[in-house]
């Protein structure tokens, strides 16, 4: 008699010890969901922040932007008209 309740008590203690592990394992999970969900959000919000500089980049960049700013700052352009005293022939006549 002595051995079915020796068996009995063990594997209530085993199922006992595998449900504390769940509910640990469970509530470990649930907190880091919370986390990571806090993460992804953060990603997002850094992805458009990087769009939003490459994008001005870009801008900042261009041709447009360079000759608009330098003519501000005083460059300007040279307009002068070069202009040859004779032409240069481009083959030799044979």
């Amino acid at each position: 008699m002595k051995k079915p309740v020796l068996a009995l008590s063990i594997i209530i203690l085993i199922i006992i010890a595998l449900s504390v592990t769940r509910v640990v394992f469970s509530n470990g999970m649930s907190t880091s969901g919370v986390a990571l969900d806090q993460i992804q959000t953060e990603i997002s919000v850094y992805k458009i922040q990087n769009t939003i500089l490459k994008e001005k980049l870009l801008s900042m960049t261009s041709l447009d932007y360079i000759a608009s700013k330098a003519s501000v700052l005083g460059f300007v352009e040279s307009k002068t008209n070069i202009s040859l005293n004779r032409s240069i022939p481009l083959a030799i006549k044979q």
